[in-house]
């Protein structure tokens, strides 16, 4: 509250730079006793990701590492806003992350999403400044080559690997045992593991640093039968229908992306998934930073999430993937509340005009491709061995389902 007793008035800002990702700044305004206005609270949102992810201890106490950091460098920032010393303030805590970082956005990103969200007079305003950045934002800007043939060879060639063909399940559940296998590989405790399944209800699945009510309209979705729920990896929202996707995930040591940058790591992951995609006669390739798409179109993409090696193990990475087989557009455009400026940087306008699902490609139905595309896997890796989630590992995605994913506060913390 304020100190009339009002509730704050929160002003909203929103920025990307081509080839990035969206982040946006939601402020609530003070004043000091000198009468002069301050940034009082600011949060972050976005599509973007962190690397490593905060740890437990962290996440409990409500720091979300980087982005935690960058808030709080905002609420020291004084105003009026100097654009510039903002982003030189913003770039040194970038780059002094203590081992973490946010990745997909810039100094830059931010600077404008402050200029978008506060008032005219509260930003200085000086002539010639740039309206786009002189130069990406970072190495993880989009890229359009194809990934390096022999790596990705010799990386999935080494690989000994349980393949899990997983029953329908819950969205919490899903997003429950995506943690609990992971965490289990990272400390040694099983083998890589790729695991495929389908999903037992329609829902929409956010990013972990995406905004509730600014990504879906949620009563609406409710109402059509969509679970909502925050999955524990960045990016953008999917929408999920059963039958309709194609969902898979792997967990591997640390090891297997070892010395080489973010985007080759997406593309090295996903190379058995466009490979086999190829192999069956079906345009595919790589766009941006995660996605996958063929010439007219998206059409899935993928996220990670890393866990540093320690007393434990050896560390470990979950790269998980959603492909659109086929797509209800019209349903997806009512569900999404999608920012404009998403499409800033893209030849489309909207979510019907971005995506192109794979059936357009294929007269094979989805399970036929998914059988097909596992076919591929023997050819690829040393050695592959059919497996199925340990009891403890069920156990474990139980406990989280109910102490994470399935709470609202999980859901909603970023409303």
């Amino acid at each position: 509250m304020g100190a009339d007793g009002l509730k704050p008035v929160r002003l909203r800002g929103v920025g990307k730079q081509t080839g990035g990702k969206l982040a946006a700044v939601t402020l609530t305004l003070g004043q000091g006793s000198d009468s002069r206005p301050f940034i009082d609270s600011c949060r972050i949102d976005g599509d973007f990701f962190t690397e490593p992810v905060p740890t437990v201890a962290q996440e409990s106490e409500g720091d979300h590492g980087p982005v935690s950091r960058l808030e709080s460098a905002i609420c020291d920032i004084s105003l009026p806003l100097d654009p510039d010393l903002a982003l030189e303030r913003l770039g040194r805590v970038m780059a002094d992350g203590e081992g973490q970082r946010v990745v997909g956005v810039s100094p830059w990103t931010l600077v404008i999403a402050l200029e978008r969200a506060l008032p005219a007079g509260l930003v200085i305003h000086r002539q010639g400044r740039y309206d786009q950045p002189p130069s990406p934002p970072d190495q993880t800007s989009s890229r359009q080559v194809q990934p390096d043939e022999a790596e990705c060879l010799h990386r999935w060639s080494g690989l000994k690997l349980d393949l899990i063909r997983d029953r329908p399940r819950q969205p919490v559940m899903q997003m429950a045992m995506d943690q609990a296998l992971n965490d289990a590989v990272a400390q040694g405790q099983l083998p890589p593991t790729l695991r495929i399944w389908n999903w037992a209800a329609p829902a929409v699945i956010l990013g972990r640093f995406q905004s509730l009510s600014r990504e879906i309209h949620v009563e609406l979705a409710r109402s059509l039968g969509f679970t909502l729920v925050r999955r524990c990896t960045g990016g953008g929202t999917m929408i999920i229908q059963p039958d309709r996707a194609i969902t898979y995930s792997l967990y591997l040591p640390l090891d297997f992306v070892k010395e080489i940058d973010l985007i080759d790591s997406y593309r090295i992951c996903d190379y058995w998934l466009v490979r086999g995609l190829r192999m069956q006669g079906i345009q595919a390739g790589w766009q941006g930073m995660n996605d996958i798409a063929s010439p007219r179109g998206k059409m899935g993409g993928a996220a990670q999430r890393r866990l540093p090696a320690g007393s434990r193990g050896p560390g470990g990475l979950l790269h998980h993937t959603t492909l659109s087989y086929s797509v209800d557009a019209d349903l997806m455009a009512q569900v999404l509340n999608v920012d404009p400026e998403k499409f800033h940087d893209k030849a489309v306008t909207s979510v019907r005009s971005r995506v192109d699902p794979i059936d357009r490609q294929t007269n094979l139905s989805r399970q036929s491709l998914i059988d097909a595309l596992l076919d591929t896997l023997p050819s690829l890796v040393e050695d592959l061995r059919t497996s199925s989630p340990a009891p403890e590992v069920e156990q474990r995605a139980r406990t989280l389902a109910r102490r994470r994913y399935g709470r609202e506060e999980w859901t909603a913390q970023i409303s």
